[in-house]
This record gives C-alpha cells, structure tokens and sequence, in this order.
C-alpha cells in the first residue's frame, strides 16, 4: 500500500506478470519438494516497481535476499526458496503508474474462492488462472473496499515460510470499515477473527486453523490520502540499524520504533520509488501473529 492517493482498484491489472515471474521463477533440488501450505498462509508478496533494478539494489541491500533475472522481472530468494518477484511497470500494465506491492495468501481452491469473491461484491481483477508447468493456480481481485489481493492454490510450489531476519512475517489490511472486512473474509476466504486487547482500542486479527495469520486496522481519519489496501510486514534483527539503512539505500521511513499491537517494534518504509512496507523487530516474539 502507497501512502500516496492512487487507484489501486486498477493496479492489480499487472498481477498476471507478477504472478507468472513468481511461479516460474527456477528453484534449487531442495525447494523443489512438495511444500504443503495450510490455507490462509501469508505467501508473501510481489512488487511493480516504476524502477524494477532499483528495486533490486534496494531490497538485496536491506534484506540479504538474493536476486535473479526471470524474463521480465526479478525472483528474490531467502534461505534458498523463493519470497517474492519484482516486475517493471510498462506500457503492458494498463492503468499501472505507481510502485506497490501486492500480497498473496493460500487457498484449498481458487476457483471456489472466485465464486465467492464475486457473490461478496468483490472486483475479478484476474480470474482463475493456471500457470505453466502445473505448479499451481492463482486468482487477483479487489475486495469489497477494492483492496487488491491474490489467492495462491499452490502445488509443488514453495513460496514464502522462511523464517528470521528477511522473511515475511505479517500483513496488514488498511480499511475505511473493519466490520466490513472481517465478514468478507470470512465469506472468501474462511478467516475466523478475534480481537487484542491493547488497551485503548482492540486490534483485530484475521485467523484459520487456529493460527493468526493478518491484522486488520481501521484507516485513521488523518490518513485521508490512504486507500484501503494491504500492507506486508519483513522481519529484521535490528529495527534502528535497518531503518538507517533504509535511508541510506535512498528510501523513506514514514515512522519508525512504532509498538505493534501485535507484540514488537515496527516501522513503516517507503523504497526509492515509493512503494510502502513494514519493518518487524524480531526479539522474544519470532512472529508478528505471535
């Protein structure tokens, strides 16, 4: 999610890129094994990038991750299995003009979850599509506030689930109507929903299988320039030292040593060509859902 005003509604129109260069992206022998990933995991996310090498210099940097040219794009790996694949905006993406990065969870059955989608009042971005190789299926929409998201039906597809410094650890729905939210989920995606005591108001986490798998907020009044969207969070051992790092690398710490809700230090970054994430302190909680 960009903390500037945009029609991400539209955005998702280059999901069919970013997919494929995730899916496609060549793997190691260990990463090929059958990976098998409870629905409603956080896979992880992928960037459109207005300055796609940038982008690469950028998160190598600040991560460790490693990269890799896939035609069109980047695959980044961590710990040898792929977490996320960049792709340069270009005149291919209709309507797609600003960095953003777009966040993916599993499902039993994309197809299901399309019919479902569609019958809540959500936007079919990309249908049920098949990618190459059979190494699964995936599905983008917008969600009943137009938040882009993607459904993963993975097979032998072994996105995400690293774990320390650089892996994905957590996302974020921005929304104008919690209450909203939490039912259309429910209604896709089979997220339960509970509640945090936090003191002065509860943070609302969405839940499958008796695992916290994504947090919902409520878009403050001040944040009026904010659309509803979906924010990832990376793990770091060192929330100030990749902070300072972030600014040295060229990019934007919006707010930092921010306490989350959720158990932990964060901060909110923009990179260099504007696309927004979070940063995690990893201490004695190893999982923002913990």
């Amino acid at each position: 999610m960009n903390f500037r005003r945009r029609n991400l509604r539209l955005a998702a129109a280059c999901g069919l890129v970013i997919a494929v260069a995730w899916f496609a992206a060549p793997r190691t022998e260990a990463a090929k094994k059958t990976h098998a990933v409870p629905p409603g995991t956080f896979l992880g996310a992928s960037l459109a990038s207005e300055d796609a090498a940038g982008a690469v210099t950028f998160y190598t940097a600040l991560f460790g991750w490693d990269a890799e040219k896939t035609g069109d794009g980047y695959a980044l790996n961590h710990k040898g299995r792929l977490v996320a694949s960049i792709t340069q905006i270009n005149g291919s993406m209709p309507n797609v003009t600003e960095s953003f990065w777009l966040v993916a969870f599993a499902v039993n059955n994309v197809t299901l979850t399309m019919d479902s989608a569609r019958e809540n009042g959500a936007t079919i971005f990309r249908p049920v599509t098949k990618v190459q190789g059979g190494n699964g299926q995936y599905l983008i929409i917008g969600d009943n506030e137009k938040a882009p998201v993607m459904f993963i039906e993975p097979r032998d597809t072994p996105i995400g689930g690293t774990t320390g410094p650089g892996s994905w650890v957590w996302a974020e729905l921005w929304s104008d109507d919690i209450d909203k939210a939490v039912q259309f989920y429910a209604d896709v995606a089979g997220f339960g929903h509970e509640e945090i005591d936090r003191g002065d108001q509860p943070y609302h986490v969405f839940t499958s299988q008796g695992e916290r798998r994504a947090g919902v907020v409520k878009i403050p009044p001040e944040l009026k320039d904010v659309e509803p969207g979906w924010a990832p969070y990376v793990a770091v051992a060192d929330l100030s030292a990749s902070t300072a790092k972030v600014k040295e690398l060229g990019g934007t710490v919006v707010f930092g040593n921010l306490e989350h809700p959720a158990e932990g230090a964060v901060a909110l970054i923009l990179d260099p060509a504007g696309a927004a994430l979070f940063l995690y302190q990893i201490g004695s909680h190893e999982e923002a859902a913990k």
